[in-house]
């Protein structure tokens, strides 16, 4: 099968490359003169001109002393024009069709405005809103904002429009799980340890963040809420550069962090790199409350966690591109990180009896010592075949993934009555995991007829993780393995895929008609229990879209995507991880892949008020489920299939300049959500709930380039699965100043300026009743400061993008 789906994937490249359709050669010409507001023509001004389609640039020019430039054969297509001096604000001229029909333009009152405006002794400068929309995405300008300095990824994440957090701090994008990609490339992480990862990842490395929500066919199928794109920063000039950061933040205990970037480029090569290092601390105090009814009478468990973290991030990537010629490039990419995080976990549960008498008092204390680390490699080719926009590109991806947990649980048990203790217990878990991914993928772009564009891919991925559990018990102050509790679980999962797109716009209209063919084959199997089980599953995923450019700042677009989310690879497992006495960790190695299909409609008015409406079914949509005995008082959390799920969003997006110095950008998300829910032979429950979010953004440009800015969300409750949570709020506050020429900054910041980042919930099902308290973080004041050194005239490294995509999310 393997040879037959790889012998496919090559005959689908060789007949859409015989029956690629070149485009006639067309001549175009046009010429471009630029002036000041006062008609006076500005020399030396950057006249770029970009296809519409990709925003690729297809040539450059610098204008003449009379303010004219010209460009002279270009080839058939669509086009727009920006123009940019130093002291003026960036022109865009929009999108015009060279073809036979029209070959010469002429653009000959381009009137720049000057950057820079005094206003009352104030200094206005121009930069990018904090919240941008492009077609299936919306975009985060982390850069800009003064208050991210100081902040993980996961903060940032955490006050993103749209994304939750649900009480384990599992990412969520309108009330679905999404894939998180660092840099076009997948974090090779889940669960626990992807959120690990996003908390020691520094606000100061990243750029942009993208929230895609309708992904082209081009990416891997799986998120079923899409895909989170976190871009960090890159060197963007030749020669030497970089810079070097560094944090202090206090709140509940101190956390520092430094990091750095450079480049160096030349005319036949560019290396690149960055790396971070760090250590953070925080104070987590979990409350749970469970009620535990019968015909007769209730009974309740309470118990109160106070949870002391502390991570250590060393993280980096290098990378060198070496440039054959002006057209191919060849290069490898390297990264990886050494982490580790470990808690001290003291807690006390209350046992009441039947009619809320106290009955005994466990005390425990858990240890928990982790250590994960990852290196990938990427090997890269990209070569530009013509002059008309044949392309070509393959990556080929190995990483591996490694983890070590050490936990010791020790408690005992306090009678009411008695005052005297009973029923010590000491356990001690050792478990290892060691994931093993394996890609490789190739990506060509074709012109196709009039306007039209085909890609076309073929990717192979190889995954084989190995998961050791060893169980011991206390016994007569001595640890001995208890055999039928331990497990070795190995896990290999094949996955073959092909894609293409067609592109073409014609005249206002622009349509992206898409498909993704993915055959999936998986085979887990439990020494312990002896048993394997194996899937086997094809399914097509179509993505389309279409956009309507009502005029020059008005816009329409729609789109429709069917993804699949397969389960994690841990959710797979089969061990009992055991938490505390009373509460219980396992896998589900039944799990079925989830669903989706996914229709949005999105409306930009006057280029800067977005508005977009979303709707979306899960079918066998997998979540947490907790399992109440309410004889032994054990809680158990696994993960099943519920039947499917039903969410709408719709998003509103509305910046405001109230000033010439006071900028708002205002989000409002308002949503619908619907569980049908059944677990085994329990009753059928549908869970519906209306919520809304708001997150406003609030700027300031003030002298002498200081920069303030005020952010602050609101979540109304929401449910996901079972559990229905309350209502969150917060609030941030930043300063900025820029000082040696802007090579330098400096940033104040303070956040949750109302005290604390919460969830506060509860899980009703069948017998299941249970109060959830989780207090994550208190407020933070931090310093942050960084340094930009060396040459300003050249390209960034590459944005690369590797092949090792769908496998990224699930590892761990």
């Amino acid at each position: 099968m393997r040879k037959l789906m790889i012998a496919l994937g090559m005959l689908m490249h060789l007949m859409l490359t015989a029956n690629a359709q070149k485009s006639a050669a067309v001549n175009g010409t046009i010429s471009v003169k630029v002036s000041d507001k006062a008609g006076k023509p500005l020399p030396f001004a950057s006249i770029l001109l970009r296809k519409t389609q990709d925003s690729s640039l297809v040539k450059g020019e610098l204008s003449t002393e009379n303010g004219t430039c010209n460009f002279s054969n270009i080839p058939e297509g669509e086009y727009f024009i920006q123009a940019s001096q130093m002291g003026f604000s960036t022109h865009f001229i929009p999108n015009f069709q060279i073809d036979a029909s029209h070959k010469k333009f002429s653009f000959d009152s381009i009137a720049l405005e000057p950057l820079t405006k005094s206003l009352q002794a104030v200094n206005v400068t121009a930069q990018k809103p904090y919240i941008e929309r492009e077609p299936g995405k919306t975009i985060l300008n982390v850069e800009s904002s003064p208050t991210a300095a100081g902040n993980t990824a996961l903060d940032l994440l955490r006050k993103a429009p749209g994304v939750n957090l649900d009480n384990n701090e599992n990412v969520i994008l309108q009330g679905k799980s999404v894939q998180v990609m660092v840099d076009g490339k997948l974090t090779y992480l889940s669960g626990e340890q992807l959120t690990n990862l996003l908390k020691s990842t520094p606000a100061e490395n990243i750029a942009q963040i993208e929230l895609m929500t309708t992904p082209p066919a081009k990416y891997d199928a799986s998120g079923n809420g899409g895909i989170i794109n976190i871009k960090t920063k890159k060197g963007k000039m030749t020669g030497i550069n970089g810079s070097v950061n560094g944090t202090f933040t206090q709140g509940w205990y101190p956390q520092i962090n430094g990091g750095g970037n450079f480049n160096w480029r030349t005319e036949k090569f560019n290396l690149y790199g960055n790396g971070s290092l760090g250590e953070y601390r925080n104070y987590v105090q979990r409350d749970f409350r469970r009620t535990f009814r019968d015909v007769n009478d209730t009974s309740m468990l309470s118990q109160d966690i106070k949870q002391k973290n502390k991570f250590n991030d060393r993280s980096y990537k290098a990378g060198l591109d070496y440039f054959i010629n002006d057209k191919h490039t060849v290069g490898v990419l390297v990264n990886g990180y050494n982490n580790s995080f470990s808690s001290r976990i003291p807690s006390t549960t209350n046992l009441f009896k039947p009619g809320m008498a106290p009955d005994s008092i466990l005390s425990s204390y858990t240890t928990n010592d982790n250590n994960f680390d990852n290196i990938a490699v990427n090997l890269n080719y990209k070569g530009v075949l013509d002059t008309m926009g044949k392309e070509i590109s393959v990556d080929a991806d190995y990483a591996n993934f490694r983890n070590q947990r050490h936990m010791i649980l020790n408690d005992s048990m306090l009678d009411n009555h008695t005052h005297q203790y009973r029923n010590m217990n000491g356990v001690q878990n050792n478990a290892a995991t060691n994931i093993t991914i394996k890609s490789l993928k190739t990506d060509m772009v074709f012109p196709w007829g009039k306007q039209g564009k085909l890609e076309t891919g073929a990717k192979v991925s190889f995954v084989s993780t190995n998961n050791v559990m060893l169980y011991d018990s206390l016994q007569s102050g001595k640890y001995v393995r208890a055999y039928s509790q331990s497990d070795e679980f190995d896990y290999q999962e094949d996955v073959y895929a092909a894609y293409a797109s067609y592109k073409k716009s014609i005249n206002k209209t622009s349509f992206n008609l898409g498909g993704r063919l993915e055959y999936t084959r998986s085979n887990g199997y439990s020494h312990t229990m002896d048993s394997t089980v194996v899937n086997n599953y094809l399914n097509f995923f179509p993505n389309i879209s279409v956009e309507q450019k009502i005029n020059d700042k008005n816009k329409l677009s729609l789109s429709y995507t069917r993804r699949i989310d397969r389960p994690e690879y841990g959710q797979l497992n089969p061990f009992i991880f055991y938490l505390d006495r009373y509460t219980y960790r396992q896998g589900n190695p039944f799990l079925k892949p989830q669903y989706t299909s996914t229709g949005e409609l999105s409306y930009v008015l006057k280029d800067k008020y977005i508005f977009t409406f979303n709707a979306s079914r899960i079918n066998h949509i997998i979540e947490e489920f907790l399992t109440q005995d309410n004889d032994t008082k054990i809680t158990t959390s696994t993960d099943v299939n519920y039947n499917h799920a039903d969410f709408m969003n719709l998003n509103v997006t509305v910046p405001i300049d109230v000033t010439k110095w006071w900028h708002m950008d205002n989000n409002v998300n308002l949503s619908y959500a619907s569980y049908l829910v059944q677990v085994g032979s329990g009753p059928l429950e549908t869970r519906t709930n209306y919520s809304y979010s708001a997150n406003t953004t609030q700027s300031f440009s003030l002298p002498k380039d200081y920069k303030i800015e005020l952010t602050g969300f609101y979540q109304s409750p929401f449910i996901f699965g079972i559990f229905k949570g309350d209502p969150q709020y917060n609030a941030n506050l930043g300063i900025q100043k820029t000082f040696l020429e802007k090579k330098a900054t400096v940033k104040l910041n303070v956040n949750n300026l109302l005290s604390v980042q919460y969830f506060r919930g509860r899980a009703q099902y069948g017998s299941l009743d249970m109060s959830i308290y989780n207090i994550w973080q208190y407020r933070t004041v931090g310093i942050y400061f960084s340094y930009k050194f060396g040459s300003n005239t050249i390209k960034a490294a590459r944005d690369r993008q590797t092949g090792a995509s769908a496998e990224a999310k699930r590892a761990g």
